[in-house]
């Protein structure tokens, strides 16, 4: 029964590889990424399981990577990371300033940006019948929303490495982004979504915040450790 969801994770690393070392130009800076990742106690712990599998987050990392080697897949991909998982509709937004910001030719960008664009209003809509069939809409709770902030330092309290450094790599990506390494901000963009997603869930819906949910930001953590290696414009 393990089997499957072992592949997938190492699957993970394999497009973890080859994103980072896309979008670097390094192949150093892609083993860094994989060798963060197969640290993580996150990961470890979700890299068999057989309920949380990382099918979500594979199609849609994969989904960022076909933006430069086979865009017509680009959208295919994510749509398969929401039916794996409907809560990738929130990484739309990201994914939208990721095409935006990679150095594709102006109507790729377009083209991928207004699929990606139908696939939000069709997603949205979709998960809004869900909410209502299930029961999982309700009021704003603000309470619930500042907990939700609460979840980072509770759900990843053994992941010290991301704990520790998230926000120097914040601030290293704001700093490589400011000498053109266009991704260096992308990938900034794609760790405070991963941040903010936590809050939003338990505001909007009665849903609680489980550890799973938090392997997106520790892959992308591992990414931007990458990018601070690149010493090459994106």
């Amino acid at each position: 029964d393990r089997v499957i969801p072992l592949l997938t994770s190492a699957a993970l690393l394999v497009v973890t590889y080859f994103f980072t070392k896309m979008i670097t130009q390094k192949r150093f800076a892609g083993i860094v990424s994989v060798l963060i990742i197969m640290q993580s106690s996150v990961f470890l712990i979700y890299d068999t399981t057989v309920s949380y599998t990382n099918f979500w987050i594979l199609f849609y990392l994969i989904s960022l990577y076909m933006v430069y080697r086979f865009w017509p897949l680009s959208p295919a991909s994510y749509l398969l990371s929401i039916t794996s998982k409907a809560l990738t509709v929130a990484f739309l937004p990201m994914s939208i300033y990721f095409i935006l910001r990679s150095n594709i030719t102006r109507k790729k960008k377009l083209i991928i940006s207004g699929t990606t664009a139908g696939i939000i209003l069709a997603g949205g809509i979709a998960a809004t019948e869900i909410s209502a069939t299930q029961g999982t809409e309700e009021p704003f709770d603000a309470k619930e929303f500042q907990m939700g902030f609460t979840s980072f330092a509770y759900q990843l309290r053994s992941d010290g490495l991301v704990m520790l450094f998230t926000i120097p790599l914040m601030v290293g990506l704001f700093i490589v982004s400011r000498r053109d390494i266009k991704h260096g901000e992308s990938i900034m963009v794609f760790i405070s979504g991963m941040l903010l997603i936590a809050p939003i869930l338990t505001g909007f819906t009665n849903q609680t915040n489980q550890p799973y949910r938090f392997v997106p930001l520790v892959v992308f953590f591992a990414i931007g450790v990458g990018v601070l290696l690149s010493k090459k414009r994106a």
